[in-house]
């Protein structure tokens, strides 16, 4: 165990001792916090003339969906918005810009979009039409829900469970503002990319190096035997991807939850724009979602050490591995082919997406149903661990026969 030890240390060592790994790590940090804060760069032009900055649009929001934190979205709330929004003057036009918009119904555009979305409507005069009633508004969303259900092609017993966790629910909902947290989880798509190129760029010469500069064998001369130093690479190259992974994660917290504020941890996971039914707060989906990275990191970082000491080249192993990115980005599977689609959404390159981590379609396992969240990282620790083994039988047949 204490040359096991030292052999890790020095493993670490060499990853981290690298330029290329300070380079990639500082990329994607940089990456992660670029994206963030661009969004709120800039100004906002009408017909060539700027009307406002994007920094301060976000400001005004936010301070009216902060006043409106702690509402319950019944029928007093619902007909205070379309009373506002009624008062614009020509709702056909560029109503945004008018006074009647900017003072008396942005502050409820909050709540207007939940309207509008529930409702299946992009026009303005479709909801000015709409009598408030709070009844129909929470039926208008489990009608979408049920359009939603069939889209994935769901079966019956599927569309059981999700009604049994919907009566779970509290209903009214209430409304907090939460957009550190929506911003949060729209990283995931980003922080999906940066752990794969990540492990690309700097595990695939964990093992190939050794195989390229002829010293391996050297190596391997040692009183420790291949076993050790195998384990040794392994569980360093998954540490380097874990710990940086969770830096990455922290990165794109620290910059949402800081610039957009950490408000609504508690707030119900169905008041975002997501078809969700499963009882969570949007902050326990964060959580979620990061420990879901952490543990794709893992799998990531195997897979590619793994391919190194197969193909026995770093330069192949990084471009198979991007060649797979690039290519699971660039393609969707319809999802009427229901178990291929389910499959695909789940590979390395989508799951972190917020639609796919909380898919609606499940895994029955005895009798029960398992949602993605469930399952999916358990079978990523697994396949890590089957892959390690298989690599393990790769290392050691070519030290004794490949010279």
């Amino acid at each position: 165990m204490n040359n096991l030890n030292i052999l890790y240390k020095y493993e670490l060592k060499k990853i981290t001792d690298r330029k290329i790994f300070r380079i990639t790590l500082f990329l994607c940090l940089s990456a992660i916090i670029l994206l963030t804060v661009i969004q709120l760069s800039g100004k906002y032009y009408v017909d060539g003339e700027v009307a406002d900055t994007h920094y301060h649009m976000f400001r005004v929001d936010q301070a009216y969906e902060r006043a409106l934190s702690g509402r319950a979205i019944d029928d007093a709330l619902l007909k205070e918005t379309i009373e506002a929004y009624q008062k614009i003057p020509d709702p056909e036009g560029r109503y945004t810009l008018t006074e009647e918009y900017q003072t008396c119904a942005r502050p409820y555009a909050a709540i207007c979009q939940l309207i509008s979305r529930w409702g299946d409507t992009d026009f303005l005069e479709d909801i000015l039409k709409w009598e408030p009633d709070e009844k129909a508004f929470y039926q208008a969303r489990e009608n979408l829900l049920k359009e939603h259900w069939q889209h994935y092609f769901l079966t019956e017993s599927e569309k059981t469970f999700w009604m049994e966790k919907e009566s779970q629910l509290r209903i009214p909902f209430t409304y907090y503002y939460h957009e550190g947290y929506t911003q949060f989880t729209k990283s995931f798509n980003t922080l999906s990319m940066l752990i794969q190129l990540f492990a690309a760029i700097c595990l695939s010469g964990v093992f190939a190096t050794e195989h390229t500069r002829r010293t391996d064998q050297l190596i391997l001369s040692g009183a420790n035997g291949k076993t050790t130093v195998y384990l040794a690479k392994i569980l360093a190259g998954i540490t380097v991807s874990f710990t940086s992974t969770a830096l990455m994660l922290l990165t794109s917290a620290l910059v949402s939850l800081g610039i957009y504020g950490p408000d609504g941890f508690s707030m119900q996971m169905q008041v975002t724009l997501y078809p969700f039914s499963w009882p969570m707060s949007i902050g326990q989906a964060c959580l979620i979602m990061s420990g879901a990275a952490l543990v794709l990191s893992v799998f990531i970082a195997t897979l590619v050490m793994i391919l190194s000491e197969v193909l026995h080249s770093n330069i192949a192993a990084m471009a198979v591995s991007t060649a797979l990115l690039i290519l699971g980005t660039s393609i969707s599977m319809p999802p009427q082919y229901r178990i291929a689609a389910q499959i695909w959404n789940w590979l390395p390159f989508s799951f972190l997406n917020i639609w796919n981590i909380f898919d609606v379609r499940t895994i029955p396992v005895f009798g029960r149903f398992l949602v993605s969240w469930q399952i999916v990282p358990v079978l990523y620790l697994l396949c890590a661990a089957l892959i390690a083994a298989i690599g393990k039988k790769v290392y050691q047949r070519y030290q004794v026969s490949g010279r």
